[in-house]
């Protein structure tokens, strides 16, 4: 090995620092954005843009609060998501609680739907075979899909 590198020593230095620049390179663009702040990435860019008032997100609640069968409301923003937890007394009908969704599509403006995906909870406090019941709403769609609509889960 000794003699292949005083024999080849240009070569040796030049590939030395090949690899060393690969591996300065490999830390910069891969290991150093691991460090960051920021635990979104580029997901959030242009959030300032699309950003949605605490008022606007109160009045939703108040007007969920309003309606019949609703305990309790308040939401909760993470990111690009909101989340909206509502709490129904626990003979409140699935199909009426289901339609409490239209007091945030109607509230929202359509570029703040097109950029937030909405998650709205439906519970009540005490156990239910019905409830508690999830809705989403992906960013554009046109409609809330739902999970665990009336069925018991194992």
């Amino acid at each position: 090995m000794k003699n292949f590198i005083k024999k080849h020593k240009k070569s040796c230095i030049i590939g030395g620092i090949l690899i060393l620049l690969f591996l300065v390179f490999f830390v910069i663009v891969f290991i150093m954005p691991l460090f960051s702040n920021n635990k979104y990435g580029d997901r959030l860019e242009d959030i300032e843009t699309h950003e949605v008032s605490k008022n606007t997100l109160n009045e939703i609640t108040d007007k969920l609060k309003e309606n019949e069968g609703v305990e309790k409301a308040s939401y909760h923003k993470e990111g690009r998501i909101l989340n909206f937890i509502v709490t129904v007394k626990n003979d409140t009908a699935l199909d009426k609680a289901k339609a409490y969704t239209n007091v945030v599509t109607d509230t929202l403006n359509k570029k703040t739907k097109n950029y937030y995906d909405i998650e709205f909870f439906l519970t009540t406090k005490e156990d239910s075979d019905v409830y508690p019941v999830i809705g989403y709403h992906h960013k554009g769609a046109k409609e809330f899909s739902w999970s665990n609509v009336g069925e018991q889960s194992e």
